[in-house]
């Protein structure tokens, strides 16, 4: 075969590399030893640990771990202490949604404390009509027989107290 120069291509194609980890990934290090198990989940630890998370304050997925429960972000220099092998852990993440809504619970509450309550009153009869109070008069609930219920006595029933057959 006769070869080209100034970097022609050779007259043969040339392959690209082989995947040599196609099922072990990054534990091929560990080689046959620990057990096929074990390394599986090594393998997810350490696929997680490596990997890059979006940042929380710039949104750039450039935060990296740099210690065990240490991230930081490239970025934006932020360090931020989250998992292990992850930036968020499941836990955190359900410990943080509970204490917003609990934060946004209680802003309500507060707000509506803040506001005056509007309550509707009877409108007070015209003077000089029928049902305007004379200056002596008592006013107020007029007091009658009380009807059966929980605090007036026994509750009639049946056809005597009105009621259908």
């Amino acid at each position: 075969y006769k070869r080209q120069v100034h970097g022609e291509h050779f007259p043969y194609q040339r392959r690209a590399m082989a995947r040599r980890t196609v099922k072990v990934g990054i534990t091929r290090k560990y080689g046959t030893r620990y057990g096929a198990s074990l390394r599986k989940i090594i393998k997810k630890f350490e696929v997680q640990q490596h990997s890059r998370y979006q940042c929380p304050f710039c949104g750039k997925h450039t935060v990296r771990r740099l210690a065990v429960g240490i991230w930081r972000c490239k970025a934006c220099h932020k360090v931020v202490a989250g998992g292990a092998w992850e930036l968020a852990t499941s836990l955190a993440l359900t410990a943080k949604s509970t204490m917003l809504r609990l934060k946004k619970l209680r802003e309500e509450t507060a707000a509506a404390a803040e506001q005056p309550q509007v309550v509707a009153q009877p409108e007070a009869p015209a003077p000089g009509k029928e049902g305007a109070k004379k200056e002596g008069q008592k006013g107020g609930k007029k007091e009658g027989p009380k009807k059966g219920g929980a605090k007036g006595g026994p509750k009639k029933t049946g056809p005597a107290a009105g009621g259908k057959k």
